[in-house]
């Protein structure tokens, strides 16, 4: 029989993109389905530590997947694996396997990863967690905040710094729900998994507490390492709790905030900002061409337009060094004076 074998070394929500739209397309083209369900830094937690699905999960070691060919999705040509012809196909990939937009016969799909998400089952001390969590503290409108930090500050730091426009974002909502409360959830001063440093703490939760006083609640989570178990399943309980308020703010570029909203009709604003030191690189970078240069390359080989942080990081290594320590040189930081 024909199979599909999916991995995903990446966080969560990452690795539920590809669960999703790889159970779908098996379905859909007859094949037997398998997910590889990798022990990493970015994800400590195995599969049946979260969910009681009895869905083809496999927790493994990441030595698994470290020597395994398989096609790529990360910079490349995803081929459309609903006729892919190839009996036994393994697929590595950050995200969705479904193109709707690219792929006609894909539009079905989306769907059938609507539905399966639906029936998602948390192992049963995260429901407890989220349901008491819940009757102890949501007020009878909520307003959801997801503001994504950790290691999003070194992969996309065009994006995640974004708490200003989330404030305007939550006072929006509050003009239409004027006694709502606000559930917030960040993992700021979060352990970069991949560095084992804390990311600068922003002080989020003392900023959105200063502004809007007791309505605003978060969760206690056990962890900000996603290094560990416990940081995970926290942090499916805060996804599940999200994804029962009534509208939301998240954060551009965060699969986390990208499947609160999924399947979901609730009203929701993603929001984006740019660290002051990814400004000054790119403005860089337009101004020697590099921007332009690798928008264009990343286009014709992915078919896709893809964000300037992750370019600079797979083709420009060494031009994005040497821009940083262009800008050292035109723009060193004061020293203070003692």
């Amino acid at each position: 029989m024909a199979t599909l074998t999916v991995f995903c070394p990446l966080g969560l929500s990452n690795r539920l993109r590809v669960l999703l739209s790889g159970l779908a397309l098996a379905e859909a083209s007859g094949r037997e389905f398998k997910m590889l369900w990798p022990i990493t830094p970015t994800c400590a937690a195995p599969f049946t530590d979260l969910f009681a699905n009895p869905w083809p999960v496999q927790t493994v070691d990441a030595s698994a997947v470290a020597d395994l060919p398989y096609v790529s999705g990360w910079f490349g040509h995803l081929p459309d694996l609903l006729i892919v012809h190839d009996p036994h196909v393994v697929v590595g990939h950050p995200g969705w396997l479904i193109r709707p937009e690219q792929f006609p016969g894909h539009e079905p799909l989306l769907a059938c990863c609507q539905a399966l998400f639906a029936e998602l089952e948390p192992m049963a001390p995260i429901q407890h967690a989220v349901e008491e969590f819940r009757q102890r503290h949501f007020r009878p409108t909520m307003i959801g905040v997801h503001l994504r930090r950790g290691d999003l500050l070194r992969q996309r730091p065009d994006a995640a710094h974004n708490t200003a426009q989330a404030v305007a974002a939550v006072d929006h909502f509050l003009k239409e729900y004027p006694d709502a409360g606000i559930l917030l959830c960040t993992d700021d001063d979060a352990v970069d998994p991949n560095t084992g440093r804390h990311a600068r703490k922003e002080g989020i939760q003392e900023t959105f507490r200063l502004r809007y006083g007791s309505r605003v609640i978060w969760t206690t989570p056990r962890s900000l390492d996603r290094r560990t178990p416990e940081a995970i399943q926290d942090a499916l309980v805060d996804l599940w709790l999200l994804r029962a308020t009534d509208c939301f703010v998240g954060t551009k570029a965060s699969s986390f905030s990208e499947l609160v909203v999924f399947a979901r009709d609730s009203p929701h604003l993603l929001v984006a900002g740019a660290t002051p030191g990814y400004r000054r690189i790119e403005r860089l970078g337009r101004m020697i061409g590099l921007h332009a240069a690798l928008t264009a390359l990343g286009k014709q080989q992915t078919g896709r337009e893809l964000p300037f942080p992750a370019l600079m990081r797979h083709y420009a290594g060494a031009p994005y060094h040497w821009m940083r320590q262009t800008l050292r040189r035109l723009f060193p930081t004061p020293v203070a004076k003692g």
